[in-house]
């Protein structure tokens, strides 16, 4: 939500992403420890940053359960009496689906820096199999037989929606009775009018968005309540001691935008929550909103500019699963990875440079950017994990950076 940086707006064409079963109970060479309560970084992929204890674990893969043989053990974390998603495949039973996620809306949005290629690559690239993503950037009657064909909704930028009494219906019941689940982003617009349109297929649990985002801060400042202006928040790597905020504007524009956010710190979480905030510290914001937390829900992260909730999951009636966050920089380029080469500042390449990240293991040593202070493909790896309904694949995202939650 960038009231300072708009900049015309980008059509993102369809996404798909066809991914099959893996071939193996956890994934595509991941390695996790069941029940719930384990997780190690797979071995597959390419490189990755690394921080003193091993790899950053920034990216994911969505473990479900299940193997190539049928149904895999179900997760004593999820008693859900909900319908499994059963395994599906082609022709030639090469390329086999369990989860179907719609991406309702474009992912246009006013920030300047808005590219959202990153994102789109993550989500179609690097699966190995279980998930079929496809984006609808324009509005469809929203019926049983729109849900039957999917299991996830990512609701997006869908400020130009309005969605019917009766498509409004059919989304709560298809949560309630089929466990169908919901990420909702807001923060493309910018306007007041985003947080009623953005919460209409979630406003039936209780959850959307509320009030009115702060104003822009001064650069270099940040607001707080009170209309007081204060200092920009240190930004840390794992609750380290050094505050690494400057390091992000060695870098193209890309990343120096990054430099402008707040870091939104998550709450670990144990029970059927742990999938969503394992293995995540934080990611960065840029003036949220409100998300409402109905009673029942859990407020997982608050925006320390606002101090009000800005990421909040809740589980209808035992069955589908709704989690709102309040921004939309999470599927920024700026908050993915350096776009290109370290571009300046202080070069040491040793302890009294605060912007050096060294070596660890097999991984090279790097500088500091949002790729490694920011957790973003954490977080999507866990958002979705958490709200999908249980299945017979793994959801698996080949990165080098993941952590496999079962």
């Amino acid at each position: 939500m960038k009231l300072r940086f708009f900049a015309g707006l980008t059509l993102v064409s369809w996404l798909v992403s066809a991914v099959g079963c893996s071939a193996g109970a956890d994934g595509t060479g991941s390695t996790t420890k069941p029940g719930g309560t384990g997780a190690t970084a797979s071995t597959t992929g390419g490189t990755g940053s690394t921080g003193p204890s091993g790899p950053l674990q920034m990216g994911g893969a969505l473990a479900l359960g299940g193997s190539e043989a049928g149904p895999g053990p179900k997760d004593p974390n999820d008693p859900r009496d909900v319908p499994v998603r059963t395994k599906t495949c082609d022709p030639t039973g090469t390329i086999c689906t369990c989860l179907r996620l719609a991406l309702l809306g474009s992912l246009e949005s006013a920030a300047t820096q808005k590219d959202t290629k990153p994102f789109i690559d993550w989500l179609n690239g690097n699966s190995g199999g279980s998930a079929v993503v496809k984006m609808i950037d324009v509005k469809p009657t929203i019926d049983a037989a729109f849900l039957a064909n999917y299991d996830i909704l990512l609701v997006a930028n869908v400020n130009t929606w309005a969605f019917t009494a009766e498509e409004k219906e059919a989304v709560a019941t298809w949560v309630k009775v089929q466990g169908g689940g919901i990420v909702t982003l807001t923060g493309f617009a910018s306007t007041a009018a985003e947080v009623v349109a953005t919460s209409q297929l979630v406003d039936f649990a209780g959850m959307g968005y509320t009030g009115t985002n702060p104003a822009a801060p001064p650069a270099g400042d940040w607001a707080v309540p009170g209309d007081k202006v204060m200092p920009m928040p240190p930004l840390t790597y794992r609750n380290g001691p050094a505050n690494v905020r400057d390091c992000l504007n060695f870098y193209p524009a890309i990343d120096r935008d990054a430099a402008l956010t707040t870091p939104i710190a998550f709450t670990p979480q144990t029970g059927s929550l742990e999938k969503l905030t394992a293995s995540l510290y934080q990611v960065g914001g840029y003036i949220g909103w409100p998300v409402k937390a109905p009673a029942g829900a859990t407020v997982v992260a608050t925006d320390p500019v606002s101090g009000k909730p800005i990421a909040v999951a809740y589980e209808v009636d035992g069955k589908g699963r709704i989690f709102s966050f309040g921004d939309e920089w999470v599927i920024l380029a700026n908050q993915w990875q350096p776009s290109g080469a370290y571009a300046g500042g202080n070069m040491q390449m040793d302890a009294s440079n605060v912007c050096w990240l060294p070596p660890s293991g097999t991984e090279a040593g790097t500088f500091h950017s949002a790729r490694t202070v920011y957790q973003t493909k954490q977080f999507w790896y866990n958002a979705i994990n958490w709200v999908a309904p249980p299945s017979e694949c793994n959801f698996t995202i080949e990165d080098p950076d993941v952590v496999v939650v079962k």
